[in-house]
Parts: structure tokens; sequence; C-alpha cells
């Protein structure tokens, strides 16, 4: 008579359980798991930081940049001032200063300024410190309220119409 062994982990038909073809897990051993984890959080948290230091401080003003320049060094940032009357063109370039507290600070912008652009309005400026210039890659005008006070009529076209009477 024959005896079969049958134990745990095996049949009469099968090889054994758990044998030399077992399925490894989808990201390997527990510490790949881990590391994996520990890039994707450290990831995630300097995107969190950077975006919410970045809309904190919005733009530095011509005097603050100034003051924080060796800190800012080559980084690019937004600065604000007022342009001054000394705009004039440099082949591609536009070459003009602005101030905010009594600091100046000289601007070569990269671009032909937009429309609205001229001496004594205040703008944006998105750029870097070269040397002792600011070089901006964008300008945006800052609009004020005062627009609409001096040019009410260029909004009424955007307001509906107002109906009056007829049971009102």
């Amino acid at each position: 008579m024959a005896v079969s062994t049958v134990g745990p982990g095996t049949s009469p038909d099968r090889a054994p359980v758990g044998g030399p073809h077992r399925r490894r897990p989808w990201l390997g051993s527990r510490r790949r798991q881990l590391v994996a984890g520990l890039i994707v959080a450290a990831a995630l948290g300097g995107l969190l930081y950077e975006g919410l230091t970045n809309a904190t401080v919005y733009f530095k003003t011509a005097d603050q940049a100034v003051a924080e320049k060796a800190q800012l060094g080559t980084r690019t940032f937004r600065i604000e001032g007022t342009v001054m009357d000394d705009v004039h063109q440099v082949g591609p370039d536009t070459e003009f200063s602005i101030y905010a507290n009594q600091v100046t600070v000289d601007i070569v912008a990269q671009q032909q300024p937009p429309q609205l652009f001229q001496p004594d309005i205040p703008v944006v400026l998105e750029g870097h410190w070269q040397g002792a210039v600011y070089i901006a890659s964008t300008i945006m005008v800052k609009h004020s309220a005062s627009y609409s006070e001096a040019h009410p009529d260029r909004l009424k076209p955007q307001l509906p119409p107002t109906t009056v009477g007829a049971g009102h």
C-alpha cells in the first residue's frame, strides 16, 4: 500500500503552495513603500510651501526689494512702484525707473510695455535682479479707482440697462 504524504501547503495534484512562484507586492518591500510615501509627502509639502509663500507676498515695493536685494539674489519675484519720467527704448528693450517710498530702481524690460503704460502710474513687474538693475520679463499696469472716476462713460456700455416705471 502506498502512503501519500499530504501536509499543509501541499495537495496530491499540485506543487506546494507558497513555493518559488510567490507574487511580489506591487511596490516591493515595506521599505520601498515607506520611501515612496516619504518622497510624495516631501514633494507635496514643498509645493504647498511655495504656493503659500508666493500667495502671501504678491509683490515687494521698490524700497523693500532694494532692502532685501542680497536675500533675493537672482530669484524671480514681483516688484511694485510708480513709473518715472525717463522711459525710453533701447533696441527691443524698454528702460525706465520706478520709485516707492523715496527709493528708485532702474528697470530693463525685455518686452514692449502694455498700452496703458506711462509715467506716473503704478506698475507691478515680474523679473529678477541682475547687478544693480531689475530685469523685468512681465509688465502689469495697476489700475486704481481714479480710472473709473476720470472716465465713467467708458464703463457704461458694460453695465446692464436699467428700466424705470411700468409697475416698479
